[in-house]
């Protein structure tokens, strides 16, 4: 054949040589002849002006036999169609006992919170009853050949039925038939026409075809037919493929067992459709979703939400059920919620559900607040909105979405967007009328930690300033200082590594509150001894502040400065609020971290809703976790390149002794870390890329003073802010009881239900109580009881390494408890595979970024679904992160293995979750527990202390499945308790927004007046800035959570929502338990929207001051008159306007009030042209302060500032009048130049004789000109902001001057200290204790020291640091040896 095919081809060759060489022969004439040609023009019309040709429709005779066999099928509930089963035979089991031995003790006197664990035992005895009473039969089914006979025969039928429907059609239109006028008799379209009958959704005359009602029937009946041969083609599959399982499950489902396929269309055509038979529980489920009935004890809660096992079709099946059947009308808008993370998958399934023969629009609904909605674009989301409920569509949201949108509408109200208001609050209206909401993953999207808040007003920066930031990196210095020891001291109750180098911060975690406080009392005690500024009376009064929560501000208020007490406030913050063990509790990249989303733009720590996923717009709602977070999530992932080159940029160009720095910053490093080629500053160059990438940035990338300096310049000045108001919503506006729907969901667990709004409720359908009990039966199976923990600082690697060597094949890893977290989910993928039998496995499944990707042995990554790994699972290991153990499935072959991890915290509801994704557990799916050491040991000394409860001699040191639930159930009461504090907190915020919107009826159409806008807006605000004082300054009564709540009840004077009041009162009262705690929500996220152009409008304002015009410089003959020293004297005092005393260059700024004028040196001056700037018009001059480089020296007594303009007269006059000079001359008046000393080391030039006009220098004699004494010199210091000495003398001389006595004192100082004639900033008040210290140069009769810090600030645009000689003596009160 191959040598024939050949031959052909060489013929066919020849053939087209020799009409080609025909072709060639013919000579081509051309054609002058001018054509013009029109360009034909098409009219489109419109699809409503199109005329369709009709079919007649009239009642034709159809088979009796046929029609009745049809409207069986079609018109009723299954009747014996459908292949007969076998006799089945009861299965005795034997049943197991209820395990109360998972439940931690109900004892009030031994678990404060036994109510809640209570309430949990109670529903899983109820649930373990309906489990045990289930009946359990063995079936007999069809052999083979019998079912192969009974699907022929039912083919055979359809036909008979297709042919009989298509000639009933055709008979009245035989002639539009014959001639092709009419459309093709094919299912796809006469299945299309049938809903469209069924749905009464569109004018029978617009229809091409209107059947009759036996040929709607019989079309029912046809439909039914092939949904059956489907079920029947599925189970010989089965049996082909040796699947006796699958093949069971099948031929039991019985279809239409439980509904009439003639009332539920849609459902129909979705099985065939989707190729599935609807199980019974489903449409039970389905119907109970549709209209659920209420508990006999509460009739009045209206929204439900129901449990139903993880794999029984809530997503893929009971979901598109409901859509089809709760929009079947235009009189409801159904809207399908689900979690943004699983948005683009729901959105894909529905789609392919329901955008096919059903024909149903899935429109996907977003909102944010930087949409910012204009009229137009408000108006056409209402005008799809209206069209969707028209064309019965289906919308497709997010709760974040819907809640934003809610606060977006208040927003527009408050900002005077009136025509946008309005027109949102009537969407608003017209949503609680039409829309009705169906959740799926219920307890997720109803979770009480997660909230919406959208900042409101002009940013402010936090309380406390820079003073904040600085003190928590000073603390974090001492925790990393002492966890070395209480990691050994404690070494069960804290999970510690240490770092691989000394500048690097450790891994450190307190899992339990015991270390707690003697690391509290570390850190307070330390703290007090280096700052060794207090007395040992005021030392014992400041550690009992901090430490004691009892105590309050009241006793330090008088003895102690302001900016002391700032830093006490903070440091009690820290220590006895709690704020530093709530932060230390938190797993980093798993609680916390960096938001690492290009479209994130923010520098800050946020929390994470799993390994590596950030919530998105989510952060922090106390500001100190959020600072400590931040420090410690740069700490452990260091800085990026660009991060660091901004650190060495700003420290070469904005810093005034950057050598000074760079040398901190390597002090910390060990020598042999650095190569000498970077040891000094001078040495760096940062164009040399490849010094910089390659020697300096790994060296400083995880230091931590390095870190200090990046977030103190680039992150907290931008983003520790507050704001002074906000709006806020939670799970209490998506399940609120205004509306006309009812809203009902589900979910695979039942863990939260306590957590839910008062207005919506668990209702679990009879059939599906066992639920709880068949997942903890699967759970419970021997084959499952294996559990291995791993050692401290075992990394992915090493984890992976032990998965694999296990034997069975473990296939499936399970990170619930997120122990992968030093790697992406693509290196664990690619590892696992390496590591794996390359002929046992071929690929490895993973996530990234909410898609399924696969990896072979080639190292290609594909999407999973178009892979040919999605059709060989078996070959296949599946590593499924933390985020993605809930809400997915894979049909995972018989006899997988999966490695369960457990993390800290891990609750029942998660853990089960994680668990299910093996569909077939403990049948044929079996798991693997791994924990992590911190875990293990908890596990253990839970152990433990249930053993010693029941008084037992010896303790099985090994861990069982029971142990580890019991240690999952202690997780969850712990974290439902936490989560009824939250709750209660955000049912008051509800309850506030209520009472703003108590004018409106939202059942009535109505128009919004401007005025009722602007309330709305004004009492849905809430205050959010808040002081420190506010925050730790009152001492903390422990209180319960009913207490707490009804404390902020009566502060939010609510008086409306008697109801909402009092179920939450019964429900804390019931549940609170006996355990206390502080009043502030430390450990409260907020999914927080920023409002952009504002923030971009203050940054604007910062950047750009006032637009101010400069004066017009002018020149004083009396200053030029000062250049004659051969005149006689003149009296300066004399010459008020032209020269003004010192303290008047303060004139019009901030600082004239604190500089006390009166008590500078009277012989120090400015001019009044020194003072002029700008023409003022009541602006503060704090930006304009002119700064102070050039001086005059009058006589060798008199110090005068003058201008740069007069400075450049002076200097001509002076070198005109004294061109030269002698050794017998001395030079009384002199020009000189001062500069600040910023920097080590630098000249400030005013005592250098040859830099002086005239030049007072002469070789070989000594200088000519006055110098400036260290008494009158350090005058000047602080006014021109110097923070460097050049000698002991300057430094001792600057001390007096301002009358402090700071460390290290003499004997003397420091039995003046304690007698309290030394304040705790060094300043000494009385006039009496300056004489006896030697002080009596200072002339300020109050502390000076508040003013020289903000002038400091000012002249050097910066914060004196505390490394200089000045700002060591300002802020900590000693003095830097020199």
């Amino acid at each position: 054949m191959l040598l024939k095919s050949w031959r052909e081809n060489i013929k066919f060759y020849a053939f087209v040589n020799h009409i080609q060489a025909q072709l060639l022969c013919v000579k081509l004439v051309p054609l002058d002849i001018k054509m013009y040609v029109s360009p034909q023009q098409f009219e489109f019309e419109s699809f409503q002006k199109h005329y369709q040709i009709r079919l007649n429709s009239a009642e034709v005779f159809i088979d009796n036999s046929l029609l009745d066999n049809a409207r069986m099928k079609f018109s009723r509930i299954h009747s014996d169609y459908f292949i007969k089963l076998n006799k089945r035979t009861p299965v005795k089991t034997e049943k197991k006992k209820f395990p109360k031995e998972i439940f931690p003790s109900t004892d009030p006197q031994v678990n404060s919170l036994s109510d809640i664990i209570g309430y949990f035992k109670k529903q899983l005895t109820e649930s373990w009853k309906h489990f045990s009473s289930t009946e359990e039969y063995q079936q007999e089914f069809p052999l083979p050949n019998e079912i192969t006979h009974f699907l022929d025969c039912l083919r055979q039928q359809s036909l008979q039925f297709w042919n009989e429907l298509v000639k009933s059609i055709i008979m009245t239109n035989d002639l539009r038939v014959k001639i092709g006028l009419t459309q093709r008799m094919v299912p796809t379209i006469l299945i299309y026409i049938l809903q469209q009958i069924w749905l009464h959704q569109k004018d029978p005359n617009e229809l091409s075809l209107h059947f009759t009602h036996n040929q709607c029937t019989l079309l029912g009946g046809i439909i039914v037919n092939w949904v059956v041969e489907q079920q029947i083609e599925r189970a010989l599959n089965f049996v082909n493929q040796h699947k006796w399982e699958d093949f069971e499950k099948e031929m039991l489902n019985i279809p239409h067992s439980n509904w009439i396929p003639s009332e539920h269309l849609s459902w129909l055509i979705l099985e065939l459709e989707m190729n599935i038979t609807i199980r019974e529980i489903q449409v039970q489920v389905a119907r109970h979703m549709i209209q659920p009935l209420p508990k006999e004890n509460d009739s009045s809660t209206r929204n439900f939400v129901m449990q139903m096992n993880m794999g029984e079709g809530k997503t893929s099946v009971i979901l598109p059920m409901l859509a089809v059947s709760l929009g079947s009308t235009s009189s409801s808008f159904v809207r399908i919620i689900v979690l943004k993370a699983l948005s683009s998958m729901n959105y894909q399934s529905l789609r392919y559900k329901l955008g096919g023969l059903l024909n149903r629009r899935v429109v996907p609904f977003a909102c944010r607040r930087d949409m910012n909605f204009t009229k137009t674009q408000t108006e056409k989301i209402f005008d799809r909105f209206k069209e969707g409920l028209r064309h019965l569509d289906i919308v497709l949201t997010s709760p974040e979405d819907i809640l934003s949108f809610d606060l977006l509408t208040i927003d527009k109200c408050r900002r005077k967007e009136y025509d946008v208001g309005q027109l949102m609050l009537v969407i608003q209206s017209w949503m609680k009328n039409y829309v009705r909401d169906v959740l799926d993953e219920s307890d997720e999207i109803l979770h009480v930690k997660y909230q919406l808040i959208y900042s409101i007003g002009r940013q402010q920066q936090v309380d406390g300033g820079a003073e904040r930031w600085k003190t928590i990196q000073y603390i974090l210095k001492l925790v990393k200082q002492h966890a070395a020891n209480i990691a050994q001291q404690y070494a069960d109750d804290v999970f510690y590594k240490a770092p691989s180098k000394g500048s690097h911060f450790p891994e450190f975690r307190i899992l339990n509150s015991q270390s707690y406080p003697e690391l509290c009392r570390r850190i307070a005690t330390d703290w007090i001894d280096l700052q060794n500024n207090y007395r040992q009376s005021e030392q014992k009064v400041i550690l009992s502040f901090i430490l004691d929560t009892n105590a309050s501000l009241d006793g330090l208020v008088n003895p102690f400065p302001l900016d002391n007490i700032q830093s006490f406030l903070i440091l009690r913050g820290l220590l006895s609020s709690e704020v530093l063990y709530i932060c230390l509790k938190k797993r980093y990249r798993v609680n916390f971290g960096i938001n690492q989303n290009g479209k994130y733009n923010r520098l800050i720590a946020v929390p994470f809703r799993a390994k590596d996923v950030a919530a998105d717009n989510t952060e922090f709602g106390h500001p100190d976790v959020a600072i400590v977070l931040t420090q410690l999530s740069y700490y452990y992932q260091g800085l990026t390149d660009a991060q660091m080159l901004m650190c060495f940029n700003r420290l070469k160009q904005n810093e005034s002794d950057p050598e000074l720095i760079y040398n901190q910053w390597i002090s910390i490093e060990e020598e042999n870390d650095v190569v000498g080629s970077i040891q000094q500053w001078k040495r760096i160059n940062l164009k040399d890329h490849q010094q910089r990438t390659q020697l300096v940035f790994p060296v400083f990338r995880y230091n931590m003073l390095v870190i200090d300096y990046f977030l103190d310049h680039f992150v907290f000045p931008q983003e520790a802010k507050q704001f002074p108001h906000k709006l806020v919503a939670s799970a209490w506006d998506l399940s609120s009881s205004s509306r006309e729907k009812i809203i009902t969901g589900f979910s695979g667990t039942n863990d939260t239900q306590l957590l839910l709004p008062v207005h919506i409720q668990q209702c679990d359908l009879p059939e599906l109580l066992k639920t709880d009990a068949i997942v903890l039966n699967n759970l419970l199976c021997p084959k499952n009881d294996h559990f291995q923990v791993l050692p401290i600082g075992t990394n992915s690697d090493g984890l992976l390494e032990r998965i694999v060597a296990e034997k069975p094949m473990i296939q499936v890893i399970l990170d619930v408890g997120a122990l992968f977290i030093d790697g992406t989910n693509r290196y664990i993928a690619v590892k696992w595979l390496e590591l794996s039998d390359k002929t046992k496995i071929d690929y490895a499944v993973y996530f990234e970024s909410d898609a399924i990707f696969v990896c072979n042995r080639q190292y290609q990554h594909h999407v999973f679904l178009t892979s040919p790994a999605s059709e060989r699972l078996d070959r296949c290991v599946f590593y499924l992160d933390e985020i993605h153990t809930r809400g997915t499935d894979f049909k995972f072959p018989n006899e997988f293995r999966a490695a369960i991890t457990l993390g800290n915290g891990l609750t029942k509801d998660r853990l089960v979750q994680a668990c299910m994704r093996m569909r077939k557990l403990g049948q044929h799916h079996w798991l693997y527990f791994w924990s992590s050491n911190e875990v293990y040991q908890q596990i253990r000394s839970i152990k433990k202390s249930r053993s010693a409860l029941n008084k037992k001699g010896t303790v099985d040191e090994r861990i069982s499945l029971t142990d580890i639930l019991l240690w999952v159930y202690e997780n969850t009461q712990l974290a439902t308790w936490d989560g009824l504090h939250l709750w209660a907190t955000q049912s008051l915020s509800f309850q506030h927004k209520m009472a703003a919107f108590q004018r409106i009826d939202w059942k009535q159409n109505q128009t919004f007046a401007k005025i009722t806008m602007d309330k709305i807006a004004q009492e849905c605000l809430e205050a959010e800035a808040l002081e420190l004082k506010s925050m730790y300054g009152e001492s903390k009564v422990f209180q319960n959570i009913y207490e707490i709540y009804l404390a902020r009840y009566k502060h939010f004077k609510i008086n409306l929502s008697a109801d909402i009041h009092e179920a939450v009162c019964k429900r804390l009262r019931t549940y609170g338990g006996l355990k206390k705690l502080q009043t502030q929500l430390l450990d409260e996220e907020q999914q927080r929207e920023l409002e952009r152009e504002q923030e971009l409008q203050e940054e604007r304002q910062q950047k750009r001051p006032p637009v101010v015009r400069p004066v017009e410089p002018r020149l004083h003959d009396e200053i030029m008159a000062l250049c004659d020293m051969h005149s006689p004297m003149l009296d300066l005092s004399k010459l008020r306007s032209i020269l003004h005393p010192i303290a008047n260059a303060f004139l019009d700024t901030s600082f004239y009030r604190e500089c006390q004028p009166h008590r500078w040196p009277q012989n120090l001056w400015v001019t009044d042209e020194f003072q002029r700037v700008i023409q003022t018009q009541g602006e503060s001059l704090d930006p304009f302060l002119r700064p102070p480089r050039w001086i005059l020296i009058y006589r060798s007594q008199h110090v005068i500032f003058v201008s740069s303009f007069e400075a450049n007269h002076l200097m001509k006059q002076l070198r005109n009048l004294y061109p030269t000079q002698s050794s017998q001359t001395s030079l009384t008046t002199t020009l000189r130049l001062i500069l600040p000393r910023t920097r080590q080391g630098q000249s400030i030039l005013v005592n250098t004789p040859s830099l002086t006009t005239p030049i007072s220098i002469v070789p070989g004699h000594r200088p000519l000109c006055f110098p400036v004494p260290n008494e009158c010199l350090v005058a000047l210091f602080v006014f021109n902001g110097t923070l460097y000495f050049e000698s002991e003398s300057e430094q001792i001389a600057y001390c007096h001057f301002l009358g402090i006595c700071p460390k290290p004192r003499s004997d003397i100082e420091k039995d003046a200290f304690e007698k309290g004639w030394v304040n705790i900033d060094g300043f000494v008040e009385k006039l009496e204790h300056r004489a006896a210290l030697q002080l009596q140069r200072c002339h300020f009769l109050t502390n000076p020291l508040g003013f020289v810090r903000k002038l400091v600030e000012n002249r050097n645009n910066a914060h004196s640091p505390r490394i200089s000689h000045v700002g060591s003596i300002l802020i900590d009160a000693v003095k830097h040896p020199l």
